[in-house]
């Protein structure tokens, strides 16, 4: 891989904020709903559809052949923003927020980030690439289902948490009867850390992986972040705490500071992409280099 500058630090005055401060948080989704709301939204049937199938197919053998596949980061080789060019056309299953364009909901999430965060340029970028492994449904990269793409995450190898949305899609998959999966710990032990826990395949870890591939520069809390977001789990319910360490703990703070940008942000007002566009090409050359392995 191509190696960049070593890696950024987050400042040391660089505090993550409460949800009461900065961003206001509004009061209504896209359609005039409650955010996150799963049984009353007006795209249910296709949301709940979208995790049912997750539920019973994401499974500890399915997600250990999938990323040791996608580890080889094979598939394709362009830039960030041709990345974010693929995704002008994705709209997302599992949202029942919003109905745009995946671009649109990058930059909505990366410019209200960037108000209240002025002197952060790393959570600028992360905010605008944290969903870019939604390539996975394109056909250079296998057109995989959205199951296989999009939605909360949790940990597989373990006990599925009553917390997780739709939970119980989970009687149907093979891991929910398996003595060896299905006990609190399951394979893994108390404090083990996140590093060691192997999550349901999407989105997040791919980018995740590639990020981390191609040798970014970014902080170690941007990385958790593009790995976490979606693990609603333990940011938004406080489940699996057990299975943290201390670093884990840590980096949760810019998790959570970041998810009301990026749930509360989807609006149906468009962002002006060519005018942002050059400021977030200059990060984008700042903490990665020209061209990605994908």
């Amino acid at each position: 891989m191509i190696a960049v500058e070593s890696q950024a630090v987050v400042l040391e005055n660089a505090i993550p904020k409460d949800a009461s401060d900065g961003f206001t948080v509004p009061d209504s989704n896209a359609f005039g709903q409650s955010f996150r709301d799963y049984e009353g939204s007006v795209r249910l049937s296709i949301v709940e559809n979208t995790y049912r199938l997750n539920h019973i197919n994401q499974t500890y053998d399915f997600v250990k052949r999938t990323r040791e596949e996608y580890a080889k980061l094979n598939k394709a080789e362009m830039s960030i923003w041709e990345a974010i060019e693929l995704l002008n056309s994705f709209v997302d299953e599992s949202d029942p927020d919003l109905d745009e364009p995946q671009i649109q909901h990058l930059l909505q999430s990366a410019e209200a980030i960037r108000k209240d965060y002025p002197n952060e340029d790393w959570l600028h970028l992360t905010a605008l690439i944290h969903d870019l492994g939604k390539v996975l449904f394109h056909s250079k990269f296998g057109s995989l289902p959205q199951w296989a793409v999009v939605g909360d995450t949790q940990p597989v190898g373990c006990a599925f948490d009553e917390s997780i949305v739709y939970h119980k899609y989970f009687k149907e998959n093979p891991d929910y009867n398996n003595p060896a999966y299905n006990t609190k710990l399951g394979i893994y032990s108390e404090g083990c850390g996140l590093e060691n826990v192997l999550m349901s395949w999407g989105h997040d870890d791919y980018m995740y992986m590639v990020a981390k591939g191609n040798g970014t520069t970014l902080p170690s809390a941007a990385l958790f972040t593009i790995r976490y977001h979606s693990f609603y789990p333990m940011h938004n319910k406080g489940a699996y705490q057990y299975l943290m360490n201390d670093e884990d703990r840590e980096n949760l703070k810019w998790v959570q500071t970041f998810n009301k940008y990026d749930l509360y942000s989807k609006s149906i007002v468009r962002v002006d992409v060519e005018k942002v566009k050059p400021y977030y090409e200059s990060l984008i050359k700042k903490y990665f280099p020209e061209k990605l392995k994908w």
